[in-house]
């Protein structure tokens, strides 16, 4: 709804649809969501050869894809049809899970090499979110042992950010305990796209006053941000974010005349991460600058330096500042996107205003 609704109207949301996809899958398991409807906490599929015709029958789907099935020695799943965390007779047995692994072989290219300890290249682009409850934790792979993924140390960049907006705990999924067969299997496992499981809350079963007055407004800024650093998400989330952006003479959103000057405030930090479970490194803000209608990444987009309110970049955290000219724009919207850059040169996300 934040992106449909505020196409148009939200400068970020209007950016990230008009060049990103975001493609929702919101019923994986719909046999046992049904289940789940009735008061049961039903975890598997109702596939009923498996401890037939019991509430406990079924396949783990979570448990069930190919990448890792079955690789931890029965710690991360269980061969007994009748547990909870039964992997079923085969890797990719049930057609829940066949049809997510060729959805999402669908969308994206195969860049991770057949090797455990292959690494995806850092440009690799795509990150898969796959929502659970609860535990209020965003975990990255590998869940299968504790050695880090070849991509773990950006995973684990990107992890506390998504982890300084919900406020939950992020770690290595084996952290938890140890998983073979999930989701995140296809996706990172085997073509090297970040992934990442969000367990939401402190329930399985939420009330809806705590959903909407916790669990949502803690968590939909963490899929904003995960929606803006997606075409890079192992190097962007390293960079800088820009907290506030305004501009002045913006008359209130009512538009400015052509040829107006504006000048534009933000304040950039490098600091936003979710430091509970060891600490990402920071360093001092080196540049920031902005771009009108194109983004940084589009052919013909034309960076305009901003400059450090204070005089100079030194510090972790700082407000920043420029002039823009309008003269010459057409009559209409015009998205201004605003991006910073720390001293490890990583530039961060891209954020937006339209004046």
């Amino acid at each position: 709804r934040w992106l449909v609704n505020g196409h148009g109207v939200n400068a970020d949301a209007t950016w990230i649809l008009d060049h990103h996809e975001v493609h929702l899958m919101l019923h994986t398991n719909p046999d046992g969501r049904k289940k789940a409807e009735t008061g049961l906490s039903w975890r598997k599929n109702t596939n009923n050869f498996h401890c037939a015709n019991t509430n406990t029958r079924g396949v783990d789907l979570n448990r069930n894809f190919s990448y890792s099935w079955n690789s931890t020695a029965g710690q991360g799943s269980s061969g007994s049809a009748c547990n909870l965390t039964y992997r079923g007779p085969s890797a990719g047995s049930e057609p829940e899970v066949q049809a997510v692994e060729a959805y999402v072989r669908s969308l994206w290219p195969d860049r991770r090499g057949p090797g455990q300890n292959d690494a995806a290249p850092a440009d690799t682009s795509g990150i898969h979110l796959d929502i659970h409850s609860y535990s209020q934790l965003v975990l990255w792979p590998w869940g299968t042992t504790s050695t880090p993924a070849p991509n773990g140390t950006a995973l684990q960049t990107l992890g506390r950010r998504l982890a300084f907006f919900n406020g939950y705990t992020p770690q290595q999924a084996i952290g938890l305990y140890p998983t073979d067969g999930t989701s995140d299997a296809v996706s990172y496992g085997e073509l090297g796209v970040a992934a990442y499981t969000i367990e939401l809350g402190t329930a399985f079963f939420e009330s809806c006053t705590a959903y909407n007055n916790t669990i949502k407004p803690n968590n939909l800024p963490a899929l904003i941000y995960a929606a803006k650093v997606v075409r890079a998400p192992y190097v962007t989330p390293a960079g800088p974010d820009v907290t506030t952006l305004s501009l002045s003479n913006d008359a209130s959103g009512a538009g400015v005349q052509a040829g107006v000057n504006l000048t534009l405030s933000a304040s950039v930090t490098d600091t936003r991460f979710n430091n509970s479970n060891g600490t990402e490194a920071t360093q001092a803000i080196a540049a920031a600058e902005y771009y009108i209608d194109l983004p940084p990444w589009a052919p013909g987009a034309a960076a305009v330096a901003l400059s450090a309110s204070d005089g100079a970049f030194n510090a972790s955290t700082e407000s920043v500042t420029g002039a823009i000219n309008t003269a010459g724009l057409a009559l209409g919207k015009h998205i201004v996107y605003v991006r910073s850059r720390d001293a490890s040169g990583a530039w961060g996300a891209v954020w937006s205003v339209k004046p």
